[in-house]
């Protein structure tokens, strides 16, 4: 796989060579890290197109909470849907508050993951899939074919 170096990437570049050679190798990003690689993978850089039209992020942002605490309510349900709504459209993600999930139970899905993340590669890969199914599914980049720039992570479905 092409790492990145100071210089552009060239018109000669085949990104679909390093994309199914990465995607083929079912290790993952966390796979990548392992592997020891000393630059970041040509197919993780955004083409300058896109650089040049991202805005500074701005310093006094926060994370959308979303607060279930009333969610029975018929009177505060819409709202909680229209917040939970703007979060996701506009963060793609947000911190839920008062959801009755006890935090014992939180911290062992969060051990469970981590766990499962530190295995040997070879026993992750046995799950690895692109494609959309019940039960246990692990990959890397849900968009990597579709994406000018595969993104640096890799999740677990269950």
């Amino acid at each position: 796989m092409a790492a990145a170096s100071s210089d552009v990437i060239t018109s000669n570049y085949d990104r679909m060579i390093d994309i199914k050679e990465f995607d083929q190798s079912k290790f993952g990003v966390k796979g990548l890290i392992d592997s020891g690689i000393a630059s970041i993978p040509k197919i993780f850089i955004q083409p300058p197109e896109t650089l040049s039209t991202l805005n500074p992020s701005q310093t006094n942002t926060s994370i959308p909470v979303i607060d279930l605490e009333n969610i029975s309510s018929q009177a505060h349900r819409p709202k909680i849907v229209e917040q939970i709504k703007e979060a996701a459209s506009e963060w793609g993600f947000f911190q839920v508050i008062n959801h009755g999930i006890p935090v014992s139970v939180l911290e062992e899905t969060i051990q469970a993951v981590k766990s499962f993340h530190e295995q040997p590669k070879e026993i992750k890969a046995k799950y690895y899939s692109r494609e959309e199914r019940s039960g246990m599914l692990y990959s890397s980049n849900n968009d990597l074919y579709r994406a000018k720039a595969a993104t640096w992570h890799d999740y677990l479905q269950v």
